[in-house]
This record gives C-alpha cells, sequence and structure tokens, in this order.
C-alpha cells in the first residue's frame, strides 16, 4: 500500500533516539522529509547523518526544550523554513517512564510538575505552533505518544500525564477536523529500543530481582507472548499520519502486543 507520504514534510520531537527515531527513519523511508528535534546536539546530528546513509532522505537537526516555549517556537520557525511548511506533527519527545521508581513511597511533586510541563504543555505548546503551518498546507496529522501506564496502575506520574495526552487528543480532533487536520495518540507499552536494557536494569534493581528474570515476566505479558518493537511500533505511527487513515481521528491506539485482559468499547 502506498502511504502518499512522498514529498510531506514531518517534524517528529524526541527523534534522535527510541520511538520517535524509528517513527522518523519510517516516515523517510516512505519518502517524507524530516525534522528531528532533541535536546542533546550531538546525538541528535548523529541520528540524522545515520538516517540520511540509511534512506538517502532529507534529515534536519533541531536542537529543543521541551519545557521551554521560546525554544519550541524557534525549533518550529527552523523545521518550517527547512522544509518549506508542514503536513505532519509526532510528538514524542517526553521522559521515558521506567527508569526510576513512580510508586506513592517515591514519587515527587518536582516529578509530577516537570513532566506535565515536558510532556502535556510540552505537547500542547508544539501543536499550537505547528497548527497554522499545517492548516496553511491544506491539512495533515498530529499524532502524540502517550503510554499504556494511562491503563494500567503502577505509576502516578506517567498514568496521569498520559492520561492527559489521550483527553488533550480528543479534544483537538474535535476542533482541528475542520481545518482538515487528523490528531491521534499511541499507546506504548514496554518497547524495545536501543535504550531497553538501561531502563530494564533500572527496573529489576528496584524490584530486586536479575535482569533476565524481570524482562522475561513482561515479555510474557503481552498477548503476542513477547515485546514489541520500535520498529513494529512506528510502522503503526506512519500509518496513522499518513492521509490513507483519515478515516481514524481523536482516538488512541494501544501498540502492546495485546497488553492486559480489560476489554474496551
Amino acid at each position: 500500500m502506498d502511504l502518499q507520504l512522498r514529498g510531506k514534510r514531518a517534524l517528529v520531537t524526541g527523534g534522535s533516539r527510541g520511538l520517535g527515531r524509528a517513527i522518523a527513519l519510517r516516515l523517510l523511508e516512505e519518502g517524507a522529509e524530516v525534522a528531528i528535534a532533541a535536546r542533546t546536539r550531538d546525538v541528535l546530528e548523529r541520528t540524522a547523518r545515520e538516517l540520511a546513509q540509511a534512506t538517502g532522505g532529507r534529515v534536519v537537526p533541531l536542537e529543543v526544550e521541551l519545557t521551554s516555549l521560546p525554544s519550541i517556537q524557534k525549533m518550529v520557525r527552523q523545521a518550517v523554513d527547512a522544509l518549506g511548511g508542514l503536513n505532519i506533527l509526532v510528538n514524542a519527545g517526553a521522559r521515558v517512564s521506567g527508569a526510576v521508581p513512580e510508586d506513592f513511597a517515591h514519587v515527587t511533586d518536582e516529578m509530577i510538575l516537570h513532566d506535565f510541563e515536558e510532556k502535556f504543555l510540552g505537547y500542547l505548546r508544539c501543536i499550537r505552533e505547528a497548527v497554522p503551518w499545517i492548516r496553511r498546507a491544506g491539512g495533515g496529522s498530529i499524532l502524540n505518544l502517550s503510554g499504556s501506564s494511562a491503563r494500567q496502575a503502577g505509576g502516578i506520574s506517567a498514568g496521569a500525564r498520559n492520561s492527559a495526552v489521550v483527553n488533550l487528543t480528543r479534544n483537538l480532533s474535535r476542533e482541528l477536523g475542520k481545518d482538515g487536520i487528523t490528531v491521534n495518540a499511541i499507546y506504548p507499552g514496554v518497547t524495545i529500543t536501543e535504550t531497553f536494557r538501561e531502563r530494564m536494569e533500572a527496573q529489576a534493581n528496584f524490584r530486586g530481582v536479575p535482569y533476565e528474570q524481570h524482562v522475561a515476566q513482561l515479555s510474557a505479558q503481552p498477548a503476542i507472548g513477547r515485546l514489541v518493537t520500535a520498529e513494529e511500533l512506528a510502522d503503526v505511527a506512519v500509518f496513522l499520519v499518513s492521509p490513507r487513515a483519515v478515516g481514524i481521528s481523536g482516538e488512541v491506539v494501544a501498540v502492546t502486543g495485546g497488553l492486559g485482559t480489560a476489554v474496551y468499547y
């Protein structure tokens, strides 16, 4: 299937590593031009070189601090200037939960406030700055990476911020649909990325169990009997931001391999 993404212009926050990087790669493979944004300049530039070499596509690296409105405004202006416009925004830049405990005994006010400013408010600010350009392009797509912790207990800060992102997604889909802009979200579960071992070792240490045992227990939970990879999640993400998915808006898609037993209807 042709996803009709050739020549589209996309901005991916959190694009230097993890899920953002995997989504940027898939967009480039489909013929889009991509600006990737992240906090760390050297990692960002290295990723941009690697993605360009792997695909032959155009990759623009942009620094951003998602807790700073001026930084976000500058990032969007630079992306539009470099790409000549904007059709797609992927919000994937935020702290990945799981490396530090977030239960009642450990969660702090500072963690919660930072998480909401970086993820919920950061996503909203990126959307505010990008929407005028997506409108000017005649419409497009916005995708927010939320998290399956919104549906599961265990991470207080992560659960709250990810639930808020889904509520934001639904609200904006209602307001922006008339402009030809779809807004959707993805629930990643525990996903295999290049930082997987680092995060899982931290979790295993907190639980006081061996790394291998912790990973085996997590891998047994999804219905497919294993964890989803970043590349598999990126396949879903790129479909959702493509013109082929115009009939889907205001929804959250769980890309967890079938985690949990609850029925949602």
